[in-house]
């Protein structure tokens, strides 16, 4: 287990208060692990390059090795847990996600108040094994609700179980997939890095978000089709591609016709 301020170190990180003065901290190598809850909706943090806009309740998870810096001001609460004393404790800090978004303010300020506890456990520089006992029990505690939330809310989509980030980024799409929809206007929706959306979505669908994009919008062009009121250019329009040939495209792609072909065939049935 972990020993008090050797291994853990908490507190309040307040760029306004302690770094007033810079607009930025500079790029530096992750040591410990660094579990950041933010109170506000300032800043910006990197994460290996991942962007990261900062909005309270955001959760980072920095890990050993990895390079990072932040766009001030930003307010957090913070610990650094010293790797390597607690195999369980790496592997599951290992699999947290860089960055984790808590919508529920009720959530978010119990987890603040646990951050605060710790780190009122953590002042002093005496050590007795009751103290010890203690900053290790609120610690589980708090690392038990991060681990709740980073798994929590599994829904399904299509039949499969599916975590609450591709739930609300197929939310996203079903609402805006005749609109411009790229992967970066979906993480920004969600507030997340487009690199790890792509890579949670397709872990969890085996498909890509911008795959799901083109899937919806050719479903609604068959609607279309079948509705017979409006021409191949309307219908590419009216579910939002950039153009006819792209629409073309994708729509054979999809499902082995053009879409002149498709309703060709969708003709003689009836």
């Amino acid at each position: 287990m972990l020993q008090r301020g050797n291994d853990i170190y908490c507190g309040i990180f307040d760029s306004g208060i302690l770094r007033r003065e810079d607009s930025k901290s500079t790029d530096r190598r992750v040591i410990f692990y660094e579990l950041e809850l933010f109170h506000t909706n300032t800043g910006t943090s990197f994460v290996n390059g991942e962007r990261y806009p900062c909005r309270r309740g955001m959760l980072l998870c920095a890990k050993p090795g990895q390079v990072r810096h932040s766009d001030f001001p930003v307010r957090c609460s913070f610990i650094r847990i010293a790797a390597g004393k607690d195999p369980d404790i790496d592997r599951i800090l290992d699999a947290a996600p860089n960055c984790f978004y808590i919508r529920d303010e009720s959530k978010i300020l119990e987890l603040m108040a646990l951050f605060g506890k710790l780190g009122t456990l953590s002042v002093g520089s005496e050590t007795r094994g009751w103290e010890t006992a203690h900053i290790n029990a609120k610690f589980a505690e708090m690392l038990y609700r991060c681990m709740r939330l980073w798994g929590e809310d599994v829904s399904a989509v299509d039949g499969a179980p599916v975590g609450r980030l591709t739930r609300e980024a197929y939310e996203y799409i079903n609402e805006h997939y005749c609109e411009p929809c790229t992967l970066a206007d979906i993480a920004l929706a969600l507030h997340i890095s487009p690199n790890y959306l792509h890579t949670v979505f397709k872990k969890e669908t085996g498909t890509t978000p911008l795959a799901h994009v083109l899937h919806r919008r050719v479903e609604k062009a068959k609607k279309l089709i079948v509705a017979g009121e409006h021409s191949m250019l309307e219908i590419a329009m009216e579910t939002g591609f950039s153009s006819q040939s792209h629409f073309n495209k994708v729509f054979k792609k999809e499902t082995g016709q053009t879409p002149v072909g498709w309703r060709r065939d969708l003709a003689k049935t009836y």
